[in-house]
């Protein structure tokens, strides 16, 4: 079966209008996001989780730049030279690469909160995060070692796709494995907290699994797509389909746009159920990482630590201190002081 011919310069002039309108709706709800995130200051900011989604809008914001340098360049300044097939084609310009580098280190930082994630919800015990981190590494270092493959002398173009093939394949296998452990591991600690504690269950999945569910299918059947184009795209990019770069420029918007959705979305209360404020508050236990005794969380802590850039462990922290003093002032103040300053 042929393979219907689709030409770079239309892939990239296509890619390129999708990319602008992604990035407006991203802009908006990055906005909304860290206006969410600044109302929620007083009960803490995760700065981890913050940095990741700034950075992510930074590198989105740079690869679309880049972009509409390269339609400029193609479509007008070299047209009448070069060309925009010949053009779009050569990939080792400088402008390209560095528009490459903004893609894998995108990919690697989408990655890298799904991983803080499952770090999280695991107790913050790094051992079950470290398998999927060093394949967030290893995706970064093929990714960039196939680009940095045109500032050698003779580049290798196989090689270039095997390089390729690898980053793609870590890549999802890397988010489709830790949202499925994740959505597990909620799923599995709230049945047996409900079980446990004789908590009433409103169904076997709540919003907040759903949303890890879903977010995590929609960046995986984005980048399996990808991947399939990958596979079948021409590697001279002249003739045959080149709709892979379609996706190859809306790819880091939707990366970004996925993690700001859940954020804005736990902020704004969207995980709740209908029923959340006229029922009784189910608590799940997570275990420390000592494993010695369970941490409870609320349904909104557990989605605010996951996804929210705001810790609703602190003003519990901060409320046990303040009961704590006021109790030593009050036995200070008690007849028996002396007794209680000796035991202290």
């Amino acid at each position: 079966m042929a393979v219907p011919d689709f030409p770079i310069d239309e892939a990239y002039l296509i890619g390129s209008w999708l990319e602008s309108f992604f990035w407006g709706l991203y802009t908006l709800l990055f906005g909304m996001s860290m206006h969410t995130i600044y109302q929620k200051r007083k009960e803490g900011i995760n700065k981890f989780t913050t940095s990741c989604l700034i950075l992510l809008y930074l590198l989105a914001s740079g690869h679309m730049s880049l972009g509409l340098t390269r339609l400029i360049q193609g479509f007008i300044v070299y047209r009448d030279t070069i060309g925009p097939i010949a053009y779009f084609s050569s990939v080792w310009l400088r402008v390209n690469m560095a528009k490459d580098y903004l893609y894998i280190t995108t990919m690697f930082t989408g990655d890298l909160v799904v991983v803080w994630r499952l770090y999280v919800v695991w107790g913050k015990n790094y051992w079950y995060a470290l398998l999927p981190f060093l394949m967030c590494i290893s995706e970064f270092v093929v990714g960039y070692g196939a680009v940095s493959q045109w500032l050698l002398p003779h580049p290798d173009g196989p090689e270039m796709v095997r390089w390729g093939t690898a980053m793609f394949s870590i890549s999802m296998a890397t988010n489709v494995c830790v949202t499925a452990v994740i959505a597990s591991r909620i799923w599995y600690v709230s049945m047996r907290t409900q079980r446990v504690m004789g908590v009433e269950s409103s169904g076997r999945y709540n919003r907040v699994i759903l949303l890890i569910v879903e977010s995590g299918a929609l960046i995986s059947a984005t980048k399996l797509t990808e991947f399939i184009l990958f596979r079948i795209a021409p590697g001279d990019g002249i003739g045959g389909l080149n709709a892979m770069y379609i996706l190859y420029e809306i790819v880091p918007q939707i990366t970004g746009i996925v993690p700001t959705m859940i954020i804005y979305a736990v902020n704004k209360g969207f995980t709740q159920r209908d029923n959340y404020y006229t029922s009784r508050k189910t608590t799940l236990a997570f275990a420390t990482r000592t494993g010695t005794e369970p941490t409870a969380q609320t349904n909104t802590s557990l989605s605010a630590v996951v996804f929210a850039p705001s810790d609703l462990d602190m003003p519990s922290k901060k409320a046990a201190a303040e009961k704590a003093r006021t109790e030593k002032l009050s036995l200070k103040r008690s007849p028996s002081s002396s007794l209680a300053d000796e035991q202290v």
